[in-house]
């Protein structure tokens, strides 16, 4: 995503690129301004590199409330009379972004089809166990408040072998569960701003599974260009949900077609791995039109292409 979104941003020759990068890790070749991030000295060079720049683009998960974290130091800067704009959503789409139990509570509010979800804290009271023992619900995963993507994600066969991992260590402090879902997986990206939504793919997702552990292996961008109604429609509601969601947001659903329902999953307010083959898919240089969407009060998109395009993880 990073050397992706870099290469779109020199291409448009109108910036100087400064980025930050872990000593472990090679610098992106698309810059010559390369901030070294040393172990316990993130937060410093960050604040360093807020200094020097008119834009910020965080590329960042929400696990352990990372990017919510670092929207919010930028967002305090942005109030500044000379701080930076941050190219992204602000707090409220992010905080929703960011908890699992605050997503499913809007997304309920505005009448979009999700899982119900039980937190880790409520499965481990016996009543509340008890009642939801009664659901015919034949398996389970478990999954971190703050997660991101397949990141920490369990299955569990039964309730009870769930409610045990939960007290494990005091999980169900930072766990929640929802029922295992079988179906397509898949994604949309969408560009937002001011309440609207203009759809830019309809992605599957090449899931793993083994035992209880779910990988993501692939995307395939474009993969489901045949449900692009639908996913646009759900863009619109994700939109309109989230006032202050600015620029590009990647949604998780599930696609159960013998039932005809599309549940949303997961809303990501930040760049995802199908970003990296975003140009290809629409024949546009996506930072463009992600900057555009955010900087222009007026914007419209471009008539973009439907390219299927495949992405290896």
């Amino acid at each position: 995503m990073r050397d992706a979104l870099l290469r779109d941003l020199s291409e448009l020759h109108q910036y100087q690129l400064i980025s930050m990068h872990d000593a472990r890790l090679n610098p992106s070749v698309y810059t010559k301004n390369n901030l070294v991030v040393g172990a316990g000295n993130f937060k410093k060079v960050f604040k360093k590199a807020l200094k020097q720049v008119d834009y910020v683009w965080l590329i960042a998960p929400e696990t352990d409330g990372a990017l919510l974290a670092l929207t919010e130091l930028c967002l305090e800067d942005e109030e500044k009379e000379d701080g930076p704009i941050l190219l992204g959503c602000g707090y409220d789409s992010t905080l929703a972004g960011t908890s699992k139990t605050l997503s499913y509570e809007a997304m309920q509010a505005a009448n979009i089809v999700t899982l119900p979800v039980y937190s880790g804290d409520d499965l481990i009271q016996q009543a509340f166990f008890d009642e939801v023992l009664q659901l015919d619900v034949k398996k389970w995963v478990a999954k971190p408040e703050d997660g991101a993507g397949c990141v920490g994600l369990k299955i569990f066969e039964d309730l009870l072998e769930l409610r045990d991992w939960l007290k494990q260590d005091d999980q169900y402090l930072h766990y929640f569960a929802q029922q295992f879902q079988p179906g397509i997986s898949a994604s949309l990206s969408m560009l937002c701003r001011e309440g609207k939504a203009w759809l830019l793919s309809c992605n599957q997702q090449h899931i793993h599974i083994e035992g209880s552990q779910i990988t993501l292996t692939g995307i395939t961008v474009n993969g489901l260009l045949n449900y692009w109604q639908r996913f646009e429609t759900l863009a619109r509601k994700i939109a309109n949900m989230l006032p202050d969601a600015l620029g590009y947001i990647g949604v998780d659903v599930l696609i159960d077609a013998e039932n005809d329902k599309i549940y949303v999953i997961d809303i990501n307010p930040r760049l995802t791995s199908s970003y990296a083959g975003m140009r290809e898919a629409t024949g546009h240089n996506p930072a463009k039109m992600i900057l555009d969407c955010i900087l222009d009060s007026h914007f419209k998109i471009p008539v973009i292409q439907k390219n299927v395009v495949e992405i290896t993880l």
